[in-house]
């Protein structure tokens, strides 16, 4: 099932969801090595909001999206 569209799908409905509940802003922080995620959320409207950075987590791709 990867590659037919659940995930982007399932992201974008779950984004207008939270912009219809009046969220101004949404971001997410896939690791910068993840083309793939980072490809499917700049398609649904991401766009990395500063250089990588390394937190408790590891290392990560702020990205953010608007309405």
């Amino acid at each position: 099932m990867v590659g037919v569209g659940h995930g982007s799908a399932f992201i974008g409905m779950r984004m207008q969801a939270l912009f219809n509940e009046g969220a101004p802003v949404i971001a997410t922080d896939p690791h910068p090595d993840n083309e793939r995620a980072i490809a499917v959320y700049k398609k649904l409207g991401f766009e990395p909001s500063g250089p990588p950075q390394e937190t408790g987590w590891g290392l990560i791709l702020p990205m953010l999206a608007t309405r």
